[in-house]
């Protein structure tokens, strides 16, 4: 045989082993990107069960720092806050300063047939409250038209591969701009919005869809979904937590527009969205978001992290909440202005663990110039009941007012769905 003709063979032969090599390469990447989700599971059809021992550790733990929050872009999130803070200016304008929000329940889902019975059942049981689901195409119609003097919105949106993050991110971006209730659509209504105990305060003075006197002076209500301070680290593995508390964003309720604590929410977002992409290209970019990724870029985590930071730099350093956090955990250190150097004291999670009535920070209690719009916190049972931890609860507690049915947890995959 010819050297010409063992070069030739041996060409075809590589040749074959690399297209196949980069065919499978394509088909792997095709199926991670392109494969739906597993069926709808019904994973808390039996919320009655006792909860599972314990793995605890003898010191609470109230106090997490976020890796997205090592070297955050200051100047560019202060930037983008200022250009959400001009939209706010420019539509408060446009409706005589009010910020008032309409009574109106936000859903997402992909088109109506994706939306399920818990989702029908909540819109029928609060008919005084107007209703919107957003599809596809209205989200797209959202961030890309309302939101247009930020370009960075749409193009964050549009660049996320998969769904959970673009609704996690959507549901800030509505609820801070209309303000109104935002529920998932695997959220079960147990009792109506306006007969919730818990809510009671806001609805208290007679109104139309407008509330014109809304007490407390608060722009957001959030409830806690976890509280295991003391949590040890295989508990939380087998949780799937990243921390051993978090706030609710699978229900949220803003009684005002422009929320302050939605705002920094989304800020965070957008940057820390910015930060994970710049550490990761090539092929298999859209893979890069694991499950620690999205809950820290859109998921409950950034959205707690937020809300604490937000108050622990706009509370003054007698209020209780932060006193009470300095007390339960004298070694957290101090929240460190990056621009002005100056230190402050934090807030930590230490005010909320085993919250049994709801609690209410008003927006005058910031201090002057700092700007946090109020914030309610609702005991876990109010809507975080049915969970098998944190004392939370069944879906029958006398608090209760919604139950989260975990119609599908975006966190199971196809191996999990097959092989529990």
């Amino acid at each position: 045989m010819t050297p010409r003709r063992i070069i030739a063979q041996t060409s075809r032969r590589l040749f074959t082993r690399r297209g196949l090599f980069i065919t499978f390469i394509i088909f792997i990447w095709f199926l991670f990107h392109h494969l739906p989700a597993p069926p709808p599971t019904k994973n808390n059809t039996r919320a009655d069960r006792p909860p599972p021992v314990h793995q605890v550790e003898d010191k609470a733990r109230f106090l997490y720092r976020s890796s997205f929050r090592n070297n955050p872009a200051i100047q560019y999130e202060k930037r983008l806050s200022w250009a959400l803070e001009r939209i706010e200016k420019t539509v408060l304008a446009q409706n005589q300063q009010n910020n008032i929000a309409e009574h109106r329940i936000w859903q997402i889902a992909k088109d109506e047939k994706h939306r399920g019975e818990d989702s029908i059942i909540f819109q029928h049981k609060n008919k005084e409250w107007a209703y919107t689901l957003v599809n596809d195409n209205k989200a797209l119609e959202f961030v890309t038209n309302e939101l247009s003097a930020i370009s960075e919105i749409a193009t964050i949106y549009k660049s996320y591969p998969h769904n959970i993050l673009r609704a996690d991110f959507l549901r800030y971006l509505l609820v801070w701009y209309y303000g109104g209730f935002y529920a998932d659509i695997d959220v079960f209504p147990a009792r109506t919005i306006k007969t919730c105990p818990a809510l009671e305060p806001f609805f208290a003075s007679p109104s139309d869809k407008y509330t014109e006197h809304i007490h407390p002076n608060a722009s957001l209500v959030v409830g806690i979904e976890v509280d295991e301070p003391y949590a040890s680290p295989q508990f939380m593995r087998d949780w799937h937590w990243t921390r051993s508390y978090g706030l609710i964003q699978y229900t949220v309720y803003a009684p005002r527009r422009f929320s302050p604590l939605l705002r920094e929410t989304i800020v965070r977002v957008i940057a820390h969205t910015i930060q994970y992409n710049d550490g990761r290209t090539g092929f298999f970019h859209s893979l890069a978001y694991d499950e620690k990724a999205i809950l820290g870029i859109t998921g409950p985590d950034v959205f707690t992290d937020a809300i604490l930071e937000t108050l622990s730099s706009s509370l003054p350093e007698t209020h209780p909440f932060v006193e009470q956090s300095v007390h339960a955990d004298e070694d957290i250190g101090d929240l460190i202005d990056a621009e002005t150097g100056e230190v402050r004291k934090r807030v930590t999670w230490a005010p909320f663990h085993r919250l049994r009535d709801p609690v209410c920070i008003e927006a005058g209690e910031a201090v002057p110039g700092e700007s946090m719009g109020g914030l309610c916190v609702l005991p876990i049972s109010v809507w975080g009941n049915g969970q098998r931890h944190s004392e939370a609860g069944g879906f029958n507690h006398p608090n209760a007012c919604v139950n989260h049915r975990f119609g599908r947890t975006w966190k199971k995959g196809w191996w999990e769905y097959i092989f529990g």
